[in-house]
C-alpha cells in the first residue's frame, strides 16, 4: 500500500484528534449545542506541506466532525464549517483549534486558506477566489477561544472492518478488494474475486464499485449497480464475505 510522504511532523489524523477535541470541550451542558465553524491554525511551512490536498482535507474535518456531533448528539445549528490558516507565531508541528461563530454580515475578518482562497459555509471546502470575500454570503469566523494544548484521544478515519475485527483504514484514494496479493485490502477468500470492488475518495465521500465480481456486490442488502456512496455503518457483502464501512 502506497502511502502519502508529508514534508511535516503533523500528520492530518492529529489534526482530526485535536478538532474533536475541541468540539467536545465546547458542548454546552443545558443545550448540547456547539459552536459550526473552526479555523485550525498551522506554521505556514506545516500547511504548505498540505497545499495539494488541502481541498479535500478541510472537507473530510467539516465530515468528522459532522459525524461525531451526530454520535454524540450534539446541537449545530448550522452545516459545519472548517478553514486552515496559517499564523507565523505558531511553531512548526504544532495545532491550534479555534472554535468560532460564523456570521454573514457582521465584519470581521474573513479566515481564508492559502492563495486567497475563500470557505463555503455549507461545505467547509475551500473554493477559488480572486480577492478576499466581501458579500453577505462570505463566511466571516471569529475566534471564541484558544484550542487544547494537549493530545486529545481518538482517531478521525475511514476504514473498512472485516468480521473478524481486522480495521483497514483507507488511507489513499483509491482502495481495491479482492483475493489476489495486488489488492489494497486482500481477503484470502474463494467467495471472493481476484479484484472484487474498488472505493474510491470522491468530494462528497468514499463510494464503492464491483469490479465484475462473480459472486456480486451489496451495500446493505442491495446489490450494487455503479457507483454507490458510503455513509458509516454501511454494511458490504463480497459475495458471503461481510464487511462494514466506518468512519470514526
Amino acid at each position: 500500500m502506497a502511502l502519502r510522504v508529508y514534508d511535516s511532523t503533523i500528520r492530518p489524523i492529529e489534526m482530526g484528534r485535536r478538532l474533536i477535541g475541541v468540539v467536545d470541550a465546547q458542548v454546552a451542558d443545558d443545550t448540547r449545542q456547539i459552536p459550526h465553524a473552526y479555523t485550525v491554525v498551522l506554521h505556514p511551512d506545516d500547511r504548505s506541506a498540505f497545499s495539494d490536498v488541502e481541498r479535500d482535507l478541510v472537507r473530510e474535518l467539516a465530515e468528522a466532525v459532522t459525524q461525531h456531533s451526530e454520535r454524540e448528539s450534539y446541537r449545530l445549528v448550522e452545516p459545519v464549517v472548517v478553514v486552515i490558516r496559517d499564523d507565523n507565531d505558531v511553531k512548526r508541528g504544532s495545532i491550534t483549534v479555534m472554535p468560532s461563530l460564523v456570521s454573514a454580515k457582521q465584519p470581521a475578518t474573513v479566515a481564508t486558506p492559502a492563495s486567497g482562497t475563500s470557505t463555503s459555509a455549507a461545505t467547509g471546502v475551500a473554493a477559488d477566489s480572486g480577492s478576499p470575500a466581501t458579500s453577505e454570503e462570505a463566511v466571516v469566523v471569529q475566534p471564541i477561544a484558544a484550542s487544547m494544548s494537549t493530545p486529545v484521544a481518538g482517531a478521525i478515519t475511514s476504514a473498512i472492518v472485516l468480521e473478524d475485527g481486522t480495521r483497514h483504514v483507507l488511507d489513499t484514494e483509491r482502495v481495491t478488494i479482492g483475493r489476489q496479493s495486488g489488492c489494497t485490502i486482500a481477503i484470502r477468500d474463494t467467495n471472493v474475486s481476484r479484484e472484487h470492488a474498488q472505493l474510491r475518495r470522491r468530494p462528497n465521500g468514499w463510494t464503492l464499485r464491483d469490479l465484475g465480481s462473480t459472486n456480486g456486490t451489496k451495500l446493505n442488502g442491495v446489490r450494487v449497480e455503479g457507483e454507490q456512496t458510503l455513509a458509516n455503518g454501511d454494511v458490504i457483502m463480497l459475495g458471503a464475505i461481510k464487511v462494514t464501512f466506518e468512519i470514526s
